[in-house]
């Protein structure tokens, strides 16, 4: 056992005969310190330097008494003079560059609901209380749960910087209490034959428009579903990225993965690809060459994505008592219920159209990392939770799935033969 701490009071005579240094001597832990507290003059007595002593022993009996020397440093004033502002454009600097488009301009958006709200604060004086009150403001304003949570994203992303930066001890919008609960999205895909009667709705409404408001929107929908970019990608690319006779078309970047991706086209697509690139004037083919869009409009220029995206899934909304253009799900439903079938979601969105081609996917056996090559995923999550869905069929039309998927160096009749399948036949 250590020995017990003791302590002892010291005094020092000076040469003046006049004035009296006192000091104490404190053994604890094996340790010797010397405590030097002050002379006659400054009021120290005998009794005074006792009072001292008992106080260091009492506190190193209670375990909370600190050497000399060891005191924790004075807390250093928060600098107040940096905003959240001055914080959030230093980090919006370094990762703009890091973005592409699409995803720059959705950070942009939910970066200027940060600073409008908080943008004149002290980066420094944020805490939890002040990120809920912004979050509830921002409910007040009309945003979903959704899209507060992603505000709150981007701001915890800026507030990291400033406990980089020593501005704040801890990050007080990290924490799953200050996310709003959102409710489960409908993670549903197509069916093959949705995706066919959906092909065939978009054909039929392509031929009933005039030709100046024709751009091929059931190979468009075609190329969606059948090999899985994103519109955007889709809008910008060019002829000059699309080989029908090697059946690959090369995309733009997106994600590490997606970057400079090539998606490997499936026999039917390109079958579609060639009928739509056929029916482009010629003059456009001519004037621009191989820097006109796939998908060009009546004057050869690119297709804007959210006209794509709401007129071709789910219509124009109504305006000025005239009825809306209906979108290419509703047409599709129509001609279902008519022939008894199963409707299509009430909401299709470009991405049930990317779950619905991993589907396909798998459904005809492909390989998951071939599928999140594909799609430029490297995260495997929203891969892995399609695959989830699809193998709990146990009925699909594998001889559509096929004609839809069917890759042209594969043989045309007949479902692609997996590994696992392979290792299974010859185990028995």
């Amino acid at each position: 056992m250590p020995r017990p701490a003791t302590g002892a009071i010291e005094s020092y005579p000076w040469k003046d005969g006049k004035t009296v240094t006192w000091r104490l001597r404190v053994r604890v832990n094996g340790q010797r310190y010397r405590i030097d507290l002050g002379t006659n003059h400054e009021g120290w007595s005998r009794e005074r330097a006792q009072v001292e002593l008992d106080g260091i022993m009492e506190r190193i009996r209670r375990g909370t008494w600190v050497p000399p020397g060891q005191e924790p440093p004075e807390p250093v004033a928060p600098d107040l003079s940096e905003t959240v502002q001055r914080t959030a454009s230093r980090w919006w600097q370094r990762r703009q560059r890091e973005l592409a488009d699409n995803t720059r301009a959705d950070y942009r958006w939910r970066l200027d609901h940060v600073l409008r709200g908080l943008g004149r604060e002290p980066t420094a004086s944020l805490n939890v209380r002040r990120v809920d009150e912004f979050r509830d403001g921002l409910r007040k304003r009309g945003l979903s749960p959704r899209s507060v949570n992603m505000v709150l994203d981007v701001l915890a992303q800026v507030l990291d910087d400033a406990v980089e930066y020593e501005l704040l001890d801890a990050n007080p919008a990290r924490g799953k209490r200050r996310r709003l609960k959102v409710q489960k999205a409908d993670r549903s895909f197509l069916e093959p034959d949705m995706v066919v009667d959906m092909l065939d709705v978009a054909g039929e409404w392509e031929q009933s428009l005039p030709p100046h408001q024709r751009y091929g929107r059931r190979a468009f929908l075609a190329a969606l579903v059948l090999s899985g970019p994103r519109i955007s990608e889709l809008t910008d690319s060019d002829r000059g990225a699309l080989d029908v006779h090697a059946g690959v078309l090369r995309l733009g970047k997106k994600t590490a993965a997606g970057r400079g991706r090539v998606l490997e086209l499936s026999a039917f697509l390109l079958d579609e690809l060639r009928a739509h690139l056929a029916a482009v004037p010629a003059e456009l083919r001519d004037e621009h060459g191989p820097s006109l869009p796939i998908f060009p409009t009546r004057t050869g220029g690119r297709l804007n994505p959210s006209n794509v995206r709401n007129r071709l899934l789910a219509g124009t909304p109504e305006r000025n008592g005239k009825a809306a253009i209906k979108g290419v799900v509703e047409r599709t439903n129509e001609k279902r219920a008519a022939e008894g079938k199963l409707l299509l979601p009430d909401r299709v969105t470009p991405h049930t159209l990317r779950r619905t081609f991993a589907s396909l996917c798998f459904f005809a056996g492909r390989d998951l990392r071939w599928v999140m090559g594909q799609l430029g995923h490297d995260d495997p999550r929203m891969t892995l939770a399609v695959y989830a869905q699809a193998m709990k069929r146990s009925r699909v039309d594998e001889q559509l799935v096929w004609h839809l998927m069917r890759l042209p160096h594969e043989p045309e009749r007949g479902r692609q033969v997996t590994n696992k399948e392979v290792e299974r036949e010859e185990a028995l």
